[in-house]
């Protein structure tokens, strides 16, 4: 079960695993509240924290949820050190592409940062795409070039989603897409190639 916490422009994901909890992102500053509440009301431990990237509408409530749950924190290893500086939270554990953590895979997607990755649930093929795009108006679009450090890279990244198999697809900022996600992101990727 995916449960997802909006805080203002921002999705942050908790994915139920039974005995317990793992969350994806943190949010801003301000979502540790609502996260807390959330576990709270599902009565289960949060054993796992992983973040897509470093951006801090990803890891602004980091420290907060880490300091009330314990939980462990993941991140691709081309993050650890700003996540680190920045939240002054220690990365437990550093992932690489290819990795399974959580029943969840890794795939490292440089462009928006060097270590952004996206995660594919593999049981139910949800893939949790971080800011490699984002949704809006039931579209799929890449996110703004000014966000991204490589936006033409992260533009390459959006083609190489298409290798994977997903049936939905969960982004930061903008509605999950459960239906046609396949479709969407074709449609976003001969919309970047029209661009060119």
């Amino acid at each position: 079960m995916i449960y997802r916490i909006k805080d203002g422009f921002v999705n942050v994901y908790i994915i139920d695993r039974g005995d317990h909890l793992v969350l994806i992102d943190t949010g801003i500053e301000g979502t540790c509240e609502k996260i807390l509440s959330k576990i709270k009301e599902l009565k289960k431990p949060l054993k796992t924290i992983i973040i897509t990237h470093h951006h801090l509408d990803h890891t602004g409530s980091l420290k907060c949820v880490k300091d009330a749950t314990g939980a462990k924190v993941v991140a691709h290893e081309e993050e650890v050190e700003v996540i680190e500086e920045r939240t002054r939270v220690k990365v437990d554990v550093p992932v690489k592409d290819g990795d399974v953590i959580e029943g969840l895979k890794v795939f490292h997607m440089p462009g928006h940062t060097k270590g952004s990755i996206c995660l594919l649930d593999e049981e139910s093929g949800a893939l949790f795409v971080g800011d490699i795009m984002i949704e809006r108006d039931g579209k799929l679009y890449e996110v703004p070039h000014r966000y991204s450090e490589d936006p033409m890279m992260n533009r390459e990244r959006i083609k190489d989603i298409l290798n994977i198999e997903f049936k939905s697809i969960y982004p930061a900022h903008g509605e999950p897409v459960l239906e046609n996600a396949r479709k969407k992101v074709k449609e976003l990727v001969e919309a970047l190639e029209r661009e060119k």
